[in-house]
């Protein structure tokens, strides 16, 4: 039996920088929700027998899906842009999202909200 424990955590924190050599000023803030994935073995169990099945389905099937609804749902907003960053870590272990809006261009007039 695996047992498969997902453990979301929030952390805010905020943060405002102005870009060298650009005369916008930028406002920052992270926002962080980590996955802890855990798994569970009976006490005869020996290591590596099932090959890390757990990671692989949620590389394959819980991370991917995750990742489409996110955007998905992002992409409802259309004052934002939304992009991945790679900060150097394998996307196995981490993936930044950015969501971006740029007040210094017009803003466009809708009805829907």
């Amino acid at each position: 039996m695996v047992l498969l424990i997902l453990r979301g955590i929030i952390k805010i924190g905020p943060a405002t920088s102005q870009s060298a050599g650009s005369c916008m000023y930028q406002e920052e803030k992270t926002f962080t929700l980590r996955f802890s994935l855990e798994a569970s073995f009976p006490d005869d169990y020996e290591g590596d027998e099932e090959h890390h099945a757990w990671v692989r389905e949620w590389e394959a099937r819980i991370k991917a899906d995750l990742l489409k609804v996110v955007f998905e749902s992002l992409r409802q907003h259309q004052s934002w842009q939304t992009h991945v960053r790679n900060r150097g870590k394998s996307p196995a272990d981490e993936i930044e999202i950015v969501l971006a809006r740029d007040f210094s261009k017009p803003q466009g007039f809708s009805l829907s909200s």
